[in-house]
């Protein structure tokens, strides 16, 4: 059964600076009393709309970054609720082996750590408030205290190419956490990178080599046993107001999906599934129809194995350089068709 998370949004409570993607409007000061109002007000909101909730997630700041006391009024606030299972997102320049200890206390069983890039120049350039090295300490850090870790990286960023981006996973892979989101880079109106972008020092990666990686990511994380909970940003108006650059598909994470099954099925596997899972085979605009004609296998009860498909694309030799070519074969066939359909 799918787990059931209510989402409390604290957007950038906690960050102590401005990374070059990040809205200068967003980075304000919030008082405790307005985290506080703002996360009792979402969490009755969404409690009005059902009672069936199996965690609490306080999402969008650098929790561990509040105060120690700020945290700890948070960790009651969901308590009061009834809550006794939470989660939060943070900063890995604000994990340590005390706050951790205190999150496990208050019933923390998800920490998700922003990441972004393994790059120190690319940390560097956008004004991470941390190197690589501090950055897989608090994974560390993070996992002698928590059960489940997350990751979050980012693609496209400022600064990056494809061999950073392939570092960052190859880091992440061996750290092993539990689940990684990825989110491509895209330039917001009032930030440091649409200035950036504007006087053309930095070029927004297209739509196809966005997804080639995203695509590239999600077969070696998988393959590791990693989770990928996310490809994409959330899909909102207000989203898509704030984007001057870059490239943004809400369907990018099923586009994805759909390049790792065509990958599979060109190594020349079958797929075994239920009928109801067709969809899922045929993949996003029905990509992978043609591919599948001979090669799906309608069996009752069976359903797609993502992280299987994943293995064994890796299992061939020099595996990674196939994965690279092809993915960004199959991700600018797959942006071609969509744009042309």
């Amino acid at each position: 059964m799918k787990n059931r998370i209510l989402p409390v949004f604290i957007p950038f409570a906690g960050c102590r600076q401005r990374c070059v993607y990040c809205s200068q409007s967003s980075i304000t000061g919030h008082t405790s009393t307005e985290i506080l109002t703002s996360a009792e007000r979402q969490i009755s909101e969404y409690l009005g709309i059902s009672g069936k909730w199996d965690e609490l997630a306080y999402y969008g700041g650098s929790f561990t970054c509040l105060s120690g006391e700020l945290q700890q009024r948070l960790y009651g606030l969901a308590h009061e609720h009834g809550f006794t299972k939470l989660r939060f997102s943070t900063s890995p320049d604000c994990v340590t082996d005390e706050n951790m200890a205190m999150a496990k206390a208050n019933g923390v069983e998800t920490v998700e750590i922003g990441v972004q890039s393994l790059d120190d120049e690319v940390l560097r350039l956008n004004r991470r408030p941390c190197g690589a090295a501090e950055t897989l300490d608090a994974l560390r850090t993070a996992r002698k205290h928590i059960t489940k870790i997350s990751a979050q990286i980012m693609t496209g960023m400022y600064g990056e190419n494809f061999y950073s981006f392939d570092g960052t996973v190859n880091e992440l892979v061996a750290v092993r956490p539990d689940y990684v989101r990825i989110y491509p880079c895209v330039v917001l109106k009032d930030t440091e990178l649409y200035g950036l972008w504007r006087s053309g020092d930095h070029v927004p990666l297209p739509l196809a080599e966005t997804l080639a990686r995203c695509a590239y990511g999600l077969i070696l994380f998988e393959a590791a046993g990693i989770e990928v909970i996310r490809i994409g940003l959330q899909d909102s108006e207000s989203m898509k107001e704030q984007i001057a650059a870059g490239e943004y598909h809400p369907a990018i994470g099923d586009m994805a999906k759909t390049i790792a099954v065509a990958i599979w099925l060109g190594l020349g596997h079958n797929l075994v599934l239920d009928k109801k899972y067709i969809n899922t085979a045929y993949g996003y605009n029905g990509y992978n129809r043609e591919a599948c004609e001979n090669r799906l296998t309608i069996k009752e009860g069976s359903q797609p194995d993502i992280r299987r498909i994943c293995r064994g694309i890796t299992e061939i030799e020099d595996h990674k350089r196939y994965i690279q070519r092809q993915a960004a074969f199959h991700a600018q066939r797959l942006v071609c068709s969509t744009h042309n359909g």
